[in-house]
């Protein structure tokens, strides 16, 4: 019965998201296109209730079945609480894009390319119908901020949809063909979709993007089982951002105690580059030496010998630094992981390249490759191949995930890797208050009332952020409040961390609390609470 809910469960989250599924390794949803109706949503959303329900009266549970239907219910109530509650897909005009990306089919190869063409032209054709949906079921004053992000995202996936002659060359011309003639028909329907919102949407937008501080309380409670109230979250995040600006401070002092803690990091951070301004190059000797930080201090255990590849972001992808790749636990074919690194685009001038290189600087590049790489998502993934039951395989949480990879950023500074250098320091710190910022920014533009102005200010103070950049991240948080995720999950791990300690004491190993944090993927933090801390 339990094994038969699980299923249940995992194929009503899948109808929802059946590009979640497919990332699995769940090619039985590949080319899949969810309806975006209030019939069919409605269908999957009561199943879901109605499964949550049949799991809470299960009895005669072993201790992994109890453990899995707690992960399983958290699933639950923040599918809920996405779909039914705040419900994205009825007042976003942002939400049938994803749902279009065709990335994983043109980059994971687990099949042949005429199976992974023919899956993806299945989306692309799903676009001028899926576009439609959500135009009829719009309703209501739509945030402006979600207006600008969804004509953004539609037009640059038209352009990428244009570009795949180009991408395609050299695979079966036969199958490239079809693809290239269903990307073309969805690239027209994305921009009739812009048309649409730039004349119907925009004129009548709004400004009120909150969720409310119930949702907001509600995603913490049900999805992530924090027991706190909103105003301890948010004393907690803001003294850890105080925290950070202080150390942030020391560590400039120690390089030039005449300049502000901006100025130091401009002229001895940020002005470091890759030599020659490869950047891909850079990362692939970083990850080896990161690696072998990691087994020379015995830190954690590393599940496999094979690397992650290191390769330009594919040109489609470009809208975020870096980025991992890879594969789901059911992937039997395709099991290569790639980084990604986005370099230099040859068609910026100077001073963009300068720019790009400045954010990208070695001290930053060597954080965010401990993030994605060494041991932060891939190691993890490569522990989550192991993870013992169907419901650790399946589901995953925001913060646990996102946590564990902004937390051994700390982590490896506090056990002396680049040996001390205050640049790294810098640029560890840099990262930790973005998610200092978002983590404040989520809570108070949410349940607050802070403005999009005043979260810019917020990252333009704290994060040493420009105009842009800053916006960037303010306006993130109005459509992804779940976003404090990574500062929230940082936070619960080191408690967690600390409270193992304490109860080992001199047996304290921080390997062994490593391998048995990430032993059953990524439930909730608190969860891991139960199994790590003797009650």
């Amino acid at each position: 019965m339990f094994d038969r809910l699980v299923d249940g469960v995992s194929a009503a989250l899948w109808n929802l998201e059946p590009s979640e599924a497919v990332y699995l390794g769940k090619h039985e949803y590949d080319g899949v296109v969810p309806e975006l109706t209030e019939e069919f949503i409605g269908a999957q959303v009561d199943r879901l209730h109605g499964l949550r329900e049949r799991l809470a009266g299960l009895d005669g549970l072993d201790a992994d079945q109890a453990f899995d239907r707690r992960q399983l219910t958290a699933a639950i109530d923040t599918a809920l609480i996405d779909w039914d509650r705040i419900a994205w897909w009825r007042g976003n005009p942002m939400a049938p894009i994803r749902m279009l990306d065709v990335t994983l089919y043109l980059t994971r190869d687990y099949a042949p390319f005429p199976h992974r063409a023919e899956a993806a032209a299945e989306v692309l054709d799903a676009a001028p119908r899926l576009l439609e949906q959500a135009k009829a079921c719009a309703g209501g004053e739509v945030p402006g901020v979600f207006g600008e992000w969804a004509i953004r995202m539609s037009a640059g996936l038209a352009d990428s949809l244009d570009n795949l002659p180009a991408q395609l060359a050299g695979e079966d011309p036969l199958a490239a063909g079809s693809l290239v003639d269903a990307g073309r028909s969805a690239a027209a329907a994305l921009r009739d979709y812009v048309a649409w919102i730039e004349t119907e949407v925009m004129p009548a937008a709004g400004g009120d993007f909150a969720v409310g501080g119930d949702v907001l309380e509600a995603m913490l409670r049900d999805g992530e089982l924090v027991d706190l109230d909103l105003d301890e979250l948010l004393a907690m995040g803001e003294a850890d951002l105080a925290g950070n600006v202080e150390a942030l401070g020391e560590a400039a002092a120690g390089i030039d105690p005449g300049l502000s803690p901006s100025e130091v990091y401009a002229r001895h951070v940020a002005s470091v580059h890759a030599p020659g301004g490869d950047l891909v190059t850079a990362a692939r000797e970083m990850l080896e030496g990161i690696r072998s930080f990691l087994v020379g201090r015995d830190l954690i255990t590393i599940p496999s010998e094979v690397r992650a590849r290191v390769d330009a972001t594919p040109e489609h992808m470009r809208w975020a630094f870096a980025m991992m790749s890879t594969p789901g636990p059911y992937e039997t074919e395709a099991t290569e992981a790639y980084y990604y690194v986005t370099p230099v685009d040859p068609s910026w001038d100077e001073d963009q390249a300068r720019e790009w290189l400045n954010a990208l600087n070695v001290y930053a590049l060597d954080d965010i490759s401990v993030h994605e790489a060494y041991p932060g998502h891939y190691v993890h993934f490569l522990h989550y191949d192991h993870a013992p039951t169907e419901v650790s395989k399946r589901v995953a949480s925001y913060a646990f995930t996102e946590g564990w990879a902004h937390y051994v950023e700390q982590m490896m500074w506090e056990e002396g890797y680049r040996g001390g250098d205050p640049r790294f320091r810098m640029a560890q710190l840099t990262e930790a208050l973005v998610r200092n910022c978002r983590f404040v920014a989520a809570i108070k533009m949410h349940a607050y009332g802070m403005t999009l102005d005043e979260a810019t200010g917020l990252f333009k103070e704290y994060a040493l952020y420009e105009e842009t950049p800053a916006r960037t991240e303010a306006e993130r948080g109005a459509f992804d409040p779940g976003y404090y995720s990574y500062t929230l999950g940082k936070l619960q791990i080191l408690r967690l961390r600390d409270d193992v300690q304490a109860a080992e004491g001199a047996g304290f190993s921080l390997k062994s609390f490593h391998d048995r944090l990430l032993s059953r993927g990524a439930p909730p933090v608190e969860m891991m609470r139960d199994v790590l801390v003797p009650s």
